[in-house]
C-alpha cells in the first residue's frame, strides 16, 4: 500500500469516526491472511480529538499493526513446532491473572489498612539494624531572598529567633520578599537536598552540619539563609519518623503476605473436608 492510498484510507478511517451512520467493517490493511478492520482503528481513537490528531493515530496504529504482524509471520517461520506452542505459558499466565486480581479484591475489602503506632513501634526496636541512614538528614529552615535584601538586619534577627511571634513575623516577611520560604523544620530531609539549593559547594557535609546552625551565604542575584534545627549523620540509627512511612508499607506488605497464605490454606482445607480432590 503507497502512503498515499494509505492516507486515503486514514481520512476514511477519520469520516467514519465522526459518521453516525451504521455501515459494514471495512478493511484497512493486510497481512498474509490477517486484517486490521476499520472498527478496530476506530477503537483506539478517543472522542473529541482534532482531525489531525485522529487521522496521526489512526495512520501510527496501522503502521505498528502492519510491522507486529510481519514479525509474527517471520517469527512463525523461523521457530521449530516446540518453540512456538505457548499454550502452557498462556494458560499459565492467564491462571496467574485470574488469581492475582481474585486476591487483589479480597484484600481490598478484608485487609485492615491501619497501622498502629504501636506496631510501628515495636518493628522499628525489633529490626533497627534495618533502618541505619546511609546519608546525613536533617531538619531546617531555607530562606532565600533577592539581592538588595530589605531590612537585611531584621531578617537576620527574625530567622534565628525561636519566638512565636517573630515566626509569624518572618512568614509575612518572606511572603512579600522572599524567593523561597521552605520550612522543613518539622521533617527530616536527606541534608544534600538542602545543601543543593545553596551556592557554591560544601565539600565536609558533616563538618557542616556539627559547626553549623545558623548559615548566610550569597550569589550574584540572591541572599540565603539557613537555620538548621536538627541533623542525624549517616551510619546511625535513622529517627523513627523518617521511616515511619516505610515501616508502614513493610507492615502492610506482611499483612497482605499472611492473608493470602491464610486464604490458599483455607481454601484448600475446605476443598479436602468436602472431598473435592484426590491425591493419586
Amino acid at each position: 500500500m503507497t502512503k498515499y492510498s494509505l492516507l486515503l484510507l486514514l481520512f476514511v478511517i477519520l469520516y467514519s469516526c465522526n459518521s453516525n451512520k451504521s455501515e459494514n467493517d471495512k478493511p484497512v490493511a493486510k497481512v498474509n491472511d490477517n486484517i486490521l478492520y476499520l472498527s478496530t482503528v476506530k477503537e483506539v481513537i478517543p472522542n473529541g480529538i482534532s482531525k489531525d490528531d485522529s487521522l496521526l493515530i489512526a495512520q501510527n496504529y496501522t503502521h505498528q499493526w502492519i510491522k507486529k504482524q510481519l514479525i509474527i509471520s517471520k517469527a512463525e517461520l523461523n521457530l521449530s513446532e516446540e518453540d512456538k506452542d505457548v499454550s502452557k505459558m498462556v494458560e499459565d499466565y492467564r491462571s496467574s491473572l485470574i488469581i492475582h486480581k481474585y486476591q487483589q479484591q479480597l484484600i481490598e475489602q478484608k485487609i485492615d489498612t491501619l497501622i498502629s503506632q504501636f506496631e510501628i513501634e515495636n518493628y522499628y526496636r525489633s529490626y533497627s539494624a534495618n533502618f541505619i541512614l546511609n546519608r546525613n538528614i536533617l531538619k531546617a529552615l531555607y530562606i532565600k531572598i533577592p539581592i538588595p535584601v530589605p531590612n537585611l538586619s531584621k531578617i537576620q534577627k527574625l530567622y534565628k529567633s525561636e519566638k512565636e511571634d517573630d515566626w509569624a513575623e518572618l512568614e509575612d516577611y518572606c511572603f512579600q520578599n522572599a524567593t523561597k520560604f521552605d520550612n522543613f523544620s518539622d521533617r527530616w530531609i536527606y541534608a544534600q537536598e538542602l545543601l543543593d539549593k545553596l551556592p557554591g559547594n560544601i565539600n565536609d557535609e558533616v563538618k557542616f552540619l556539627k559547626r553549623t546552625k545558623y548559615y548566610e551565604t550569597s550569589d550574584s542575584t540572591h541572599h540565603y539563609f539557613v537555620k538548621i534545627q536538627e541533623f542525624e549523620l549517616k551510619d546511625n540509627l535513622a529517627p523513627l519518623p523518617f521511616v515511619k512511612e516505610d515501616i508502614k508499607k513493610i507492615l502492610l506488605n506482611k499483612r497482605k503476605i499472611q492473608f493470602i497464605k491464610n486464604l490458599e490454606e483455607n481454601i484448600y482445607r475446605d476443598a479436602e473436608s468436602k472431598n473435592k480432590f484426590k491425591i493419586y
